[in-house]
């Protein structure tokens, strides 16, 4: 084949895709709404800091705020593991940096909180922590979560009257009312 030919036909081939046939996709398209919940709830003695974030693809990066509202960055984290054990220790709340939303409040003895975020893809991560900001170690608990391509994915979170945090995930096809 001359190479006159050959751009011929390579240019033929890049024609056709435009013309309504086209490639294996790479996923770019918009997957369906999940209804994502958090509920979290205090029995314990204590005011404990809870935050919950929804995130659709990784932190972008990820901000720890300490108990003296100094914080550190770790602009390569994309999962709660990409941060050292030792900085989540000693962080009372977390902001990813990335495209997420976030929810973060005070509790009480008694009390608690149910959240929903606005509609997310299928398969979201959901990040919750509990803390104690005058704790010595003010982390109680990290975690993350997902439920993959369910049409609801609802996070639990409680404190017991001992301080242990209980965590519970439910994965459903059949949104609640």
């Amino acid at each position: 084949m001359e190479r006159r030919q050959f751009l011929a036909a390579a240019g033929l081939s890049l024609a056709v895709p435009t013309a309504g046939c086209t490639a294996p996709g790479n996923a770019t398209e918009t997957p369906a709404p999940q209804r994502v919940t958090v509920s979290f709830s205090n029995d314990s003695d204590r005011a404990l800091v809870f935050t919950a974030a929804a995130i659709a693809a990784g932190f972008g990066g990820v901000e720890l705020t300490y108990a003296d509202s100094e914080t550190e960055t770790f602009p390569d984290a994309e999962t709660v593991d990409d941060v050292p054990t030792q900085a989540w220790e000693q962080a009372v709340t977390f902001t990813p940096l990335g495209d997420a939303q976030r929810r973060q409040f005070r509790s009480t003895a008694g009390s608690g909180t149910g959240i929903e975020f606005e509609p997310m893809p299928y398969g979201s991560t959901v990040v919750t922590a509990v803390a104690d900001p005058i704790a010595e170690s003010p982390m109680w608990s990290i975690g993350s979560g997902t439920c993959g391509a369910v049409k609801e994915a609802s996070f639990e979170v409680a404190v017991d009257a001992a301080g242990i945090v209980h965590r519970s995930t439910t994965c459903t096809d059949t949104p609640s009312a």
